[in-house]
Formats: structure tokens, C-alpha cells, sequence
């Protein structure tokens, strides 16, 4: 901490697919990081993978963004190691390929958990620290699903449809002392998470995003690029 003003970002999902290569490209940009996941296995193996930046900091932090401690505890780690917090990145997330009748109601209730009340919580949160800072960025990974959901996504399309609301209202709230936000919805891409739900024969891997592509999406709005965008639902389709 001390004298260290790089700036610092919480990044949950970190341990895989996008939230791995988001803690990647903002390693490689010069930010310290907390990285939040249900598992420090896969968090310390992205730590691993950022030990090859020169002069990473990074702390792995095991926390399930579908409970409101949790998520407050995360925002508190990030601040008690690195002094403050510039960016909240929510791009933790869970799918289940079901009709809307096929879902259980604790099916319901933990997918609207993480997907919906989790970012929410964060952002509750984290607020107060923005507005003592004058200021942050709040980047929401929600989905395509959120306003056009194929079949069986439609639970999960609706509760990411929550980000792109929230991103606006942070915008209309936080706007007076400086706090930007967005919600980045890409199309299917190759994750674990996709590959719990479609076979490559059901949809090719050429008809997917990468990772990395998503990933520069939400560094370009950390970063300033997209500030044009803030409070927007930015729309990232896929290749196919």
C-alpha cells in the first residue's frame, strides 16, 4: 500500500474464461488486483499467469457473489490491500439451459443471486469509496441473452437484463462526483460455462467470441476509450 498509486481493480470471476482475461490485460495495463472467485485454485493460477508482468500485485480472494456478505467482504479486501478501489469489474456469472418451465424455484433464486443481486451488493458496497474518491468505473459482463434470450436462456437473460439497468442508474446517480459505468453484452463465448450447455457440434467454436475479445471490450471502458458509452449497454456479437 503506502505510497503505491497504481490502481486497483476486483475482478470477480477471475479464476477462468472472460474474468481471467480481464485480470490479464489489466495486469499487462499496470493495475493491482483483487481476484474473486468460489475457488482460490483457479484465482492462484491466474495470479501465476500475471507473475510474468513485472511488478503485478495481486491478491486471490474466495467469495460466492451470490451472498451479500460476501460480496461486501470482497469490496472491504480489496480496499484493506491496495488502499483503494478504481475499478469494479462483475462478470461472475451462472447459466443452466432450461425452458421457463423448467426451472426449480432455488434454480431461480440462485441464478437471480448471481447474476443480478450480486453485482448490486458490490456496487452498494463499493459506492461510498467512489464517491469519497471522486470517482471509479463499475464494468457489468452481461449478456446478449439480456435483450434477445435463445431458448432455454430466458431466466438467465432476465436477470442479466438487471446490469444493463444498473449501469444506467450508476451513470444517473454517480455521474455528479465522477463515476463511470457500463454493462458489456457479448454473444456466446467460448468459456466453461458455454461449453455446460452446448457441444462445439451444436455451436462451433468459430461462431464464438474469445476471451480476450470481451476482455478488451471492459478494459477499453476502464481505461477511458469508450467514455462516449458510459451508461450504456454496449453490444459485442459473436463471429457467426
Amino acid at each position: 500500500m503506502g505510497s503505491d498509486n497504481r490502481p486497483v481493480a476486483l475482478v470477480t470471476g477471475a479464476g477462468s474464461g472472460i474474468g481471467r482475461a480481464i485480470a490479464l490485460q489489466l495486469g499487462g495495463r499496470g493495475y493491482r488486483l483483487l481476484l474473486v472467485g468460489r475457488r482460490t485454485g483457479p484465482l492462484e493460477e491466474t495470479g501465476a499467469m500475471l507473475a510474468g508482468e513485472s511488478g503485478v500485485a495481486w491478491r486471490a480472494h474466495s467469495a460466492d457473489v451470490g451472498d451479500a456478505a460476501a460480496c461486501a467482504g470482497a469490496v472491504d479486501a480489496a480496499v484493506g490491500a491496495f488502499g483503494r478501489l478504481d475499478a469494479l469489474v462483475s462478470n461472475a456469472g451462472l447459466a443452466g439451459l432450461h425452458p421457463l418451465g423448467g426451472h426449480g424455484a432455488e434454480d431461480i433464486r440462485r441464478i437471480f443471486d448471481v447474476n443480478a443481486l450480486g453485482p448490486a451488493w458490490l456496487v452498494e458496497r463499493a459506492w461510498p469509496i467512489f464517491e469519497r474518491q471522486g470517482g471509479g468505473c463499475v464494468v457489468f459482463v452481461s449478456s446478449v441473452a439480456s435483450v434477445d434470450p435463445f431458448p432455454g436462456l430466458g431466466v438467465y437473460g432476465a436477470a442479466k437484463a438487471s446490469l444493463n439497468t444498473l449501469a444506467r442508474a450508476c451513470v444517473n446517480e454517480g455521474g455528479r462526483f465522477g463515476l463511470r459505468a457500463f454493462s458489456v453484452a457479448p454473444g456466446a463465448v467460448e468459456t466453461p460455462m458455454l461449453r455446460s450447455m452446448f457441444t462445439p457440434s451444436d455451436l462451433p467454436a468459430r461462431a464464438c467470441l474469445t476471451p480476450d475479445q470481451v476482455a478488451g471490450v471492459v478494459v477499453e471502458c476502464i481505461t477511458g476509450e469508450r467514455d462516449a458509452e458510459s451508461g450504456r449497454t454496449i453490444l459485442v456479437p459473436g463471429p457467426g
